[in-house]
């Protein structure tokens, strides 16, 4: 057994490949191996480097027949939720994955809330509904990921890469976004009050009925983005130039609201 085709079939789901590539990795982290397989284990980018990982470590003693078992507990598990597969591989999902490979995994309605995934790998995820309160994503890449109705207040997305995302409907009050990438993301009625901004783009995002409160939006790129009914009120970091650009493009700006009704 040289390389991971012995080690599971190609036609797994998201779920059961992102939980079992996940174990592989910091397995191999335990194992008496070089400094480059073991560097190479945590920056893998496909299947074909994973191959090659698996040949390299054999060469150097490693035997994957030891893994084998819990192997076959995810393949064979009932269930495709994360958190189930996660458990059957003794692997924590709120700590086990930060820097993971979690491409196109279903996340639909699972409460992540604290969970740390900066680096992470969700291209494509279905993340609708899910519960990321006060969860590291910092630097992840989310791009093309459903967020729909997440629940992402006080979420740390600094530098994130969130391009062509869904948040409709999505909470992320009190969310650091600084740096973010917003190209292009649904983020109409979006709850972004007291969020931080600054420096994100968000060229070309639909912005339609999003409610900004009170939001840092220093630096913000809004290049052909919707606002049309956008509510601002109090936001720091908006030049007044800017002020009347959105306005003129149909924000809201709203100064005399003595209440804000949060999510």
């Amino acid at each position: 057994m040289t390389g991971v085709e012995g080690l599971w079939p190609h036609n797994l789901s998201p779920n059961r490949l992102a939980v079992l590539e996940r174990k592989l990795v910091l397995w191999l982290q335990e194992q008496p191996l070089p400094a480059d397989i073991h560097e190479m284990a945590l920056h893998y980018n496909s299947h074909e480097d994973l191959q090659l990982l698996t040949q390299k470590a054999a060469t150097h003693g490693c035997h994957f027949s030891v893994l084998q078992t819990t192997v076959q507990l995810v393949i064979s598990a009932p269930t495709d939720n994360f958190l189930e597969l996660a458990e059957l591989a003794g692997l924590n999902p709120f700590k086990d994955f930060a820097e993971g490979r979690l491409l196109g995994v279903n996340f639909r309605g699972l409460n992540l809330s604290g969970a740390k995934l900066a680096k992470a790998y969700l291209r494509g995820a279905d993340l609708t509904d899910i519960d990321l309160t006060f969860a590291d994503l910092s630097n992840a890449n989310l791009g093309g990921a459903d967020l729909s109705g997440a629940l992402l207040s006080d979420a740390n997305l600094t530098g994130a890469d969130l391009h062509r995302v869904s948040l409709a409907l999505a909470n992320l009050s009190w969310a650091n976004l600084t740096h973010a990438n917003l190209e292009e993301a649904n983020l109409s009625n979006c709850n972004l009050s007291d969020a931080d901004l600054r420096g994100a783009c968000l060229k070309n995002a639909d912005l339609y009925r999003a409610g900004l409160a009170l939001t840092n939006l220093a630096g913000v790129d809004f290049t052909g983005a919707n606002v049309k009914e956008a509510r601002l009120w109090h936001d720091a970091g908006i030049p007044q130039v800017v002020k009347e650009d959105l306005i003129k493009r149909g924000a809201i700006f709203d100064e005399k609201i003595e209440n804000i009704k949060r999510d």
